[in-house]
């Protein structure tokens, strides 16, 4: 993909956005970030959404992926645009990418895989999925697949508009095994993976047990930080909008939370 030429005009990126829409989360992402870098003079990308006709999530996650991923993401071209965003915050982001360009693994295989690496009992729910059990994600993205795509086809190395993989992002692990016919256990590997699949005995015997406080602890955390990745400058600016009742519930949770920290350290 080109860039843009400097001598672009703010309306040349809104016009360039909206006609990437329906077929290329990089383009827009692109634009985006152009746009913020060039022309908001202190609007936010919920402005951009409104000229291009996108929510203020469906433009920051375009952005950020872009901006994280826009110098590497030509070598994975095998993969769809959703592996990017779902790796996103991850740190070890660049592996589980080259795991999955290796083996032309899912969105859903390469998340399982990457807790498998991490020691995680694939039967049992992964962290974000205890995240979304405390907190409903507004950056997850389900719109309808053009038809054109539906259609077939090759796809880009830019991975345009990919509405399943997208949908994907919130699947459980275990999930994989319903996509490939296969059981939990060996669902997120393809031939050549290295993490030999548990018995059943000892995943029956591992899913009846309590998580122990060094689990829970790791789980919360991966909450704590992903809410505070939700917390951006626009969150901030808008959080005086929200009803008087959630507001006070939300701060009263926090302010519950730091007094049980208080002295841990």
């Amino acid at each position: 993909m080109a860039g843009v030429a400097p001598a672009d005009t703010e309306q040349d990126l809104i016009s360039r956005a909206q006609m990437a829409i329906s077929h290329c989360n990089w383009e827009v992402g692109e634009c985006a970030a152009l746009w913020t870098r060039r022309f908001a003079r202190g609007r936010t990308d919920g402005d951009f959404g409104q000229l291009v006709g996108l929510s203020p999530d469906q433009v920051y996650q375009r952005r950020r992926v872009w901006e994280t991923f826009s110098d590497v993401y030509a070598n994975y071209a095998d993969l769809k645009w959703s592996h990017f965003y779902t790796s996103l915050n991850w740190d070890d982001a660049a592996e589980c990418l080259q795991w999955a360009q290796d083996i032309g693994a899912t969105v859903s295989e390469m998340k399982a895989w990457r807790r498998a690496q991490r020691g995680e009992d694939l039967t049992a729910p992964s962290d974000e999925e205890f995240f979304s059990a405390l907190v409903d994600d507004p950056t997850l993205v389900r719109m309808p697949q053009p038809a054109d795509a539906r259609a077939g086809g090759a796809e880009s190395s830019r991975a345009p508009f990919d509405a399943d993989a997208e949908t994907q992002l919130a699947m459980p692990a275990a999930s994989v095994a319903r996509d490939i016919g296969e059981s939990p256990e060996y669902a997120p590997f393809h031939d050549g993976a290295v993490t030999p699949p548990r018995s059943a005995d000892a995943s029956s015997r591992q899913a009846q047990e309590q998580p122990s406080t060094e689990q829970i602890v790791k789980r919360m955390t991966s909450a704590l930080e992903r809410c505070s990745s939700l917390m951006t400058d626009e969150f901030l600016q808008r959080f005086d909008s929200v009803g008087g009742k959630t507001r006070k519930r939300f701060l009263a949770a926090f302010v519950a939370l730091r007094d049980k920290l208080d002295g841990l350290e």
